[in-house]
């Protein structure tokens, strides 16, 4: 396997999907050969949080009871699967501060977890860990899409992606009019579109060549694929095709160097309805 996820945590602070998140980490857990670990988050009281783990609801809960959570936790793992092997943590703390004790110095580590818009944005922007976000309950992944640069990193984005998902269809997107500037702003790296004719004229060679590119990976790695091409303003072509596409799973490779840079990440996270794999490397 050329990508493997040395440690695959399933991020529970709300009560949404619970089995759903367990099942996709027992699944990766198993492909990657490594203990499944859970951990718990509970940041402030909650009735609906207590009322899960109660198993009748006129029982009255005060603190926290974390050997009761923790129990409860691991019976539904021995359920979905009894073979796999498990560790399951019960905390009280802020989730981006115990995520990042958890994970301590190691960067491969894979967190499973649900779509929150402040805490995805927060956990992507100062952990450096791969998260899969859940935005929805299904747990069927077989078409993927990979939105790619152009770069050194296309060639390694897709065969990870495809060493992954070995069994999934994976479709690559590239929009050609995204160019990163050299000067960055604030500490910030910022996309700038080329959408004018004067531009698009201006690029004309470069565009022919990047879609020639676009072409020898597809044919490369035997996978579908569209050269973006529309004049509707970038971010909202992007947006509207992977909308309209019938599409599981959105891969995207963090890098602030190349087009994936936070603000982009973001916009995608909180537009499209889809589950989202964001792999930090």
């Amino acid at each position: 396997m050329l990508h493997t996820f040395k440690r695959v945590v399933v991020l529970i602070n709300n009560i949404k999907n619970i089995d759903e998140l367990l099942q996709k980490g027992i699944e990766f857990s198993k492909q990657h050969k490594t203990t499944l670990e859970v951990l718990f988050v509970q940041e402030k009281p909650s009735h609906s949080l207590f009322d899960y783990f109660l198993s009748s609801s006129s029982e009255t809960y005060s603190p926290l009871d974390k050997d009761m959570v923790k129990a409860k936790i691991q019976k539904y793992i021995d359920e979905l699967d009894n073979s796999i092997q498990s560790e399951v943590f019960i905390v009280e703390e802020d989730t981006l501060q115990r995520v990042l004790t958890h994970g301590k110095e190691g960067r491969n580590i894979l967190f499973i977890t649900n779509y929150n818009e402040k805490l995805s944005q927060k956990l992507l922007e100062k952990t450096p860990y791969s998260y899969w976000i859940f935005k929805n309950d299904s747990l069927n992944h077989t078409n993927i899409l990979l939105p790619i640069v152009l770069s050194e990193s296309a060639k390694e984005d897709i065969k990870l992606t495809q060493d992954i998902f070995p069994k999934s269809s994976i479709g690559i997107v590239h929009d050609y009019r995204y160019k990163i500037p050299t000067i960055k702003s604030d500490g910030f790296v910022s996309i700038v579109p080329i959408v004018s004719n004067v531009d698009s004229e201006f690029h004309k060679e470069a565009r022919e060549k990047q879609k020639n590119i676009f072409e020898d990976y597809k044919k490369e790695f035997n996978v579908k694929g569209d050269f973006i091409e529309e004049k509707k303003g970038v971010e909202k072509d992007l947006l509207n095709y992977i909308k309209n596409r019938d599409t599981d799973l959105i891969v995207l490779h963090h890098q602030e160097e190349e087009m994936f840079i936070p603000s982009l990440t973001f916009n995608l996270l909180d537009e499209v309805p889809n589950d989202f794999l964001v792999i930090n490397r």
